[in-house]
């Protein structure tokens, strides 16, 4: 499926931010509402006080002319309507966020309509009986509440609305009537008096809604820089115990480099001096030796260099879980027989998505420490499925009965180079980089490990695997991606300055159906393109001769011939080649590499550059 044109990605990155700025504006129109129902139903609290006080004032004006009993029962009526309005407010509040501000202001603005009509009705009525000099000043007195109105529904447009003209529109109806020959201009004066009232609340809310943003962006602000504070702080934790990790693991490397190369050297001397055959053979058995010490210390280091670095890939494929494990014991059954001790296993099916590779690595680096541990008895390892919280989990289990470690230890076991009761380093029962490296791999593909013991009671390991999901490579085996269609008759530029490599790759190359062109530099990769034009693939060693760098010859071609897939193959872990290969969107590769590996890489390159 291809991926839309340039225009085409346009236009949805720009639906995509008008509708996170709908979204936007939704959340500070709801938090708008919110507020606004807060303010308004606190200053509504004290509305009976204040009509209180306005009765009075009326009352001054409008009872040498009217009935005492129809003045009493206008005030039970307004100040009743603005004591059910304080009441309600008051339950209100005091449910704090569980109201819908939408319905809430409906009803606000019910209640101020309420409120207005019995004010503006009772004035209304009161004209009839007064003389013109008190219907100047009531009426002064009804055009000023409502701009106090606009104070008091804290800008909103329909409060203050409602509560306008529920008072102008009778008071001025009454006028009208008493003053037929001013009825066009009061009409008119009131509506736009009104009109005016209701553009000073637009205006007001619009403020708030600004001061609602503003305290959105600036609580955003404080939110990221919490967080980016609190990201430097782990950073820096990180770094720090990255620092003290290096040079513990330096510390250590460096002395179990130092024994066994000085141990060569001696050895050396005693071959130049001619040593009698026994000897010879006695020296010859402990160079092996020493020679294998080192190949196992410089394999761990630069496994966990790797595994540290962030360079593995985890895969997410369908594998039983009991077949692996099953494997893997196969390899150690002999090992364990020779040194007296019984391999059981207990291996029920457990199906799931996840790394077998990784997995065999972490259970062979088990048992080889289980085995390493075991003076004699017997290594148990089971497997067995697990589901909670409706995910699917495979639970593997490595129990010896060696010598046990104590409680005060067990959290060390991970570090890399600790080794229990081993404080001549003897290099016979490993480097101390095992366990080290199954921690590494296990928070690679997410699973958990665990340990319990008992001195002198043995110990066990408990590896559980949550099954991912089936990702982009998932079933996909060497067989599939030879045989696939794609990857025949493609055209593949390989460039390396190891002629057995290039001819080993050729070959492999060749027999998936590709065509290979190779070039041993810079300057003959630079002729392919001259003479055969683009490739479907251009693979290149990230070290060339003469120091030259196969990503920036990759990037110089695709700056004369547009853009074409890369695959980097290198045998470097620094994080300067991760960068510089990434900086030109190319594929990477650490050595040593599998076939399947190198197939399933190439297909990749090649169909994420066709989809491009």
């Amino acid at each position: 499926m291809r991926e839309p044109s340039g225009a085409g990605r346009y236009i949805t990155r720009l639906r995509a931010a008008f509708a996170r700025r709908d979204i936007e504006a939704a959340a500070n129109q709801d938090e708008l509402l919110v507020e606004l129902v807060r303010l308004h139903a606190r200053i509504i609290m004290r509305m009976p006080w204040v009509q209180s006080a306005l009765a009075i004032c009326v009352g001054v004006i409008v009872l040498p002319y009217v009935s005492l009993a129809a003045f009493l029962m206008w005030c039970v009526v307004s100040v009743g309507i603005e004591v059910l309005r304080a009441n309600y407010s008051r339950r209100l509040l005091a449910r704090h966020d569980e109201f819908k501000p939408y319905a809430v202001h409906r009803a606000f603005v019910l209640w101020a309509f309420a409120a207005g009509a019995a004010v503006g009705c009772g004035a209304g009525w009161c004209f009839f009986y007064l003389p013109v000099a008190d219907q100047a000043v009531l009426g002064i007195v009804l055009f000023a509440m409502p701009a106090a109105g606009v104070a008091v529904s804290q800008s909103s447009r329909y409060i203050a609305a409602a509560y306008c003209l529920a008072i102008l529109v009778p008071a001025t109806a009454c006028w009208m009537v008493i003053y037929p020959h001013q009825a066009f201009s009061a009409g008119v004066m009131t509506l736009v008096y009104c009109a005016f009232i209701i553009l000073v609340a637009v205006e007001g809310e619009q403020l708030l809604l600004r001061s609602v943003v503003i305290r959105h962006q600036r609580d955003r602000l404080v939110r990221d820089l919490e967080q980016r504070n609190a990201d430097v702080r782990i950073a820096m934790q990180q770094a720090e115990q990255s620092a003290l990790a290096r040079a513990r693991v330096l510390a250590t490397a460096s002395h179990d480099l130092r024994q066994p190369l000085h141990a060569l050297s001696l050895y050396s001397a005693v071959l130049a001096a001619g040593p009698a055959p026994e000897q010879l053979r006695e020296v010859s058995t402990n160079i092996d030796q020493i020679v294998r010490s080192l190949g196992s210390l410089l394999h761990g280091l630069l496994d966990l260099s790797r595994l540290t670095a962030g360079h593995y890939e985890p895969e997410s494929v369908p594998i039983e879980l009991d077949h692996v494990v099953a494997a893997v014991c196969n390899e150690y059954h002999r090992t364990a027989a020779a040194r007296g001790l019984s391999l059981d296993t207990r291996l029920a099916p457990v199906r799931l998505h996840g790394d077998a590779i990784a997995i065999s690595r972490i259970v062979r680096n088990l048992l080889d420490n289980a085995i390493k541990y075991t003076a004699a008895g017997s290594i148990t390892v089971e497997v067995s499925p697990l589901a909670e919280s409706g995910a699917t989990f495979g639970r593997v289990s490595v129990t010896d009965t060696g010598c046990g470690i104590p409680a005060e230890e067990q959290a060390r076991v991970f570090e890399e180079f600790y080794q229990l009761d081993n404080p001549s380093r003897d290099r016979s029962r490993g480097v101390g980089l095992g366990l080290a490296i199954v921690k590494r791999l296990c928070e690679l593909i997410g699973a958990d490990i665990s340990v319990e013991s008992m001195p002198q009671q043995g110990t066990t390991f408990t590896l559980r695997i949550r099954s991912g999901r089936e990702g982009a490579n998932a079933g996909a085996d060497a067989s599939d991606i030879v045989d696939a269609s794609e990857l025949k008759g493609r055209t593949v530029f390989l460039v390396d300055d190891e002629v057995d490599i290039l001819r080993s790759t050729q070959q492999l190359l060749g027999a998936w159906g590709m065509h290979t062109k190779t070039a041993d530099s810079v300057e003959s990769a630079k002729q392919l393109f001259v003479v055969n034009g683009v490739p479907d693939l251009f693979i290149t060693d990230m070290r060339l001769r003469g120091g030259e760098s196969g990503a920036r010859l990759a990037a110089e071609l695709r700056t004369i011939y547009d853009s074409f897939p890369v695959l980097v193959i290198t045998g470097e872990i620094s994080a300067a080649v991760v960068a510089d290969v990434d900086a030109i969107g190319a594929a990477l590769l650490f050595k040593p590499i599998t076939p399947e590996l190198l197939a399933r890489a190439i297909t990749r390159a090649i169909a994420s550059m066709e989809i491009r």
